[in-house]
């Protein structure tokens, strides 16, 4: 099965840049946890290590240190404001499969995620720290290796690694506060954690290529 993806990403943005503007900036902002300097015509959004700017009225994305935003990264910060409820983070996890209407993409969230993830982990779980701390992580207790990357101000992704032996094969999971959903659709969720785990497989290449 494949993730149904937008053919034209610019009609996916425009969609999105439509919706944003017909809201309320200042609720948006509340609600999200974004910054909102009506003076400097500026929404400030975190997104996972960096910050993205979000300019006004035209509504262009520019790193806060300079430099292009990706288009897809575009469209998934305008899905965080758009959908963002405010509900506040109750610190309980909850799986992929748990997340409400992601039946459907539960086979590509683990080709994607959760596969990857313990192909390039799976022997070395130790690794896990170094690469999500290169990306604003921080390590946790669930798992043999468990470490928490914040994406938004109010999404965070867990990744959780159990090394394997003879017997049992390694193991991981993926794991969301139980209000992801508040903030997110199942199917942005999925590319969410396919870009994280893409930037943790490409840390370990690159660790790789200085040892």
């Amino acid at each position: 099965m494949k993730l149904p993806r937008q053919d034209n990403y610019e009609v996916a943005f425009q969609l999105a840049k439509e919706t944003f503007l017909g809201a309320k900036l200042e609720e948006r902002c509340a609600k999200s946890g974004a910054v909102y300097l009506p003076a400097e015509g500026l929404v400030e959004v975190p997104f996972v290590n960096r910050r993205c700017c979000l300019h006004l009225p035209e509504v262009r994305f520019t790193w806060a240190e300079g430099g292009e935003v990706p288009l897809l990264e575009q469209i998934l910060i305008l899905h965080y404001l758009n959908t963002a409820s405010g509900v506040s983070p109750t610190g309980k996890w909850i799986t992929f499969a748990q997340v409400p209407g992601g039946e459907f993409y539960r086979p590509v969230f683990r080709q994607r995620t959760l596969d990857r993830l313990v192909r390039a982990f799976g022997d070395r779980p130790e690794k896990l720290v170094p690469a999500a701390q290169s990306l604003g992580g921080r390590e946790v207790e669930p798992g043999e290796v468990g470490v928490t990357i914040p994406v938004f101000p109010r999404v965070a992704v867990t990744f959780v690694l159990w090394r394997g032996d003879e017997e049992i094969p390694p193991a991981g999971n993926v794991l969301f506060d139980e209000t992801i959903s508040e903030y997110l659709p199942p199917e942005d969720i999925v590319v969410v954690t396919g870009l994280l785990v893409s930037r943790l497989c490409r840390w370990v290449r690159e660790e790789g290529k200085g040892t």
